[in-house]
């Protein structure tokens, strides 16, 4: 099977920009193309909204845009959880929850 991932080569090293699912190794072949470098990617601008899908007042819904499978099936089960009236919680609700699903142990 041969699969192509796009990735940058620096510094004697290829850093893939996609994972590589059910691979823990491999053999490669590196082809340098003439392009220049992409540009990174802007930090912390919002995506433009999608005309199909209101904004949800959720951040990472609205604004987050995966880039595999698995992070497009992730994002739409939140954002259907959040428009269903699913409560998000913080890291001390999610904590104190933990704690009491444990008998009122917690881990400190």
């Amino acid at each position: 099977m041969l699969t192509s991932i796009e990735g940058i080569y620096e510094n004697g090293r290829v850093r893939l920009l996609e994972p590589v699912p059910g691979v823990a190794r491999a053999r490669v072949v590196v082809t340098l193309l003439p392009e220049p470098l992409p540009a990174p990617p802007a930090a912390a601008e919002p995506l433009a909204e999608s005309p199909t899908e209101p904004p949800t007042g959720d951040p990472v819904v609205d604004d987050y845009q995966p880039r595999t499978d698995l992070g497009r099936d992730l994002i739409a089960l939140r954002r259907a959880y959040v428009r269903g009236g699913g409560k998000l919680f913080s890291w001390e609700e999610i904590e104190a929850e933990v704690a009491q699903r444990r008998g009122g142990v917690r881990h400190d």
